[in-house]
């Protein structure tokens, strides 16, 4: 188990043995698989999130994929030995964990353990963007750190929609790889045009994007 504990001037996690956690009414008991290592586990492990856990002792990690190994009250046992994934709540990073039983997802096989383990919390986000912006077809969207999972997976979302999105990366090098490989409008935040983006980023900022209208 990977214990986060914050001081003033640094971040430490240890690793600790612990007894196996019982689910309680309406959870499942999860044998871990794979946990992804979110931007956001880590500003909570620096204590600069949000959520700020209780230390030192709290178990980090906030979305894994595992196999059901028992279940509570009030949950169908029929989701014993199911391979599921899980995001939304606190201690992932160990060998079991527990976790809301409603909030399980079951994933068939063509979905590797890979794409599973970080299939909800980072789409979510991706799809909340759009849906609190209401960007339309054929709208513009820039979005910074388009080279992160929530932009490689707007990528996607945008064409679906039909929306016209436009990518902020730092790089130049992430930028070609952009154009190149995936076909995308993508420049490095040094260029001219993103310096101008970065312009209509002050005048018309609302939440994690920037809608530009039709153009």
């Amino acid at each position: 188990t990977l214990f986060p504990y914050t001081t003033l001037f640094r971040s430490v996690l240890t690793t600790r043995e612990t007894d196996k956690p019982a689910p309680a009414a309406g959870e499942a008991l999860l044998r871990m698989v794979l946990s992804p290592i979110h931007n956001h586990d880590l500003w909570t492990v620096r204590g600069n999130y949000g959520y700020k856990p209780e230390l030192p002792g709290a178990i980090g990690g906030s979305e894994a994929l595992g196999i059901v190994e028992a279940v509570g009250e009030g949950v169908d046992e029929a989701l014993i030995g199911k391979r599921v994934t899980a995001a939304g709540f606190h201690g992932a990073w160990a060998e079991y964990f527990t976790a809301p039983a409603a909030g399980l997802l079951p994933l068939p096989e063509a979905i590797s353990d890979e794409a599973g383990a970080q299939l909800i919390a980072m789409p979510f986000s991706a799809l909340s963007l759009l849906e609190t912006l209401k960007v339309g077809e054929g709208e513009w969207l820039i979005q910074t750190a388009a080279n992160g999972a929530v932009g490689k997976i707007m990528v996607g979302l945008a064409k679906a929609r039909g929306i016209k999105l436009l990518n902020l990366v730092r790089r130049e090098g992430a930028a070609e790889n952009a154009r190149h490989r995936r076909g995308e409008r993508a420049f490095h935040r040094r260029c001219g045009l993103a310096k101008q983006g970065a312009r209509v980023d002050r005048q018309r900022r609302r939440g994690f994007g920037h809608r530009l209208g039709r153009r």
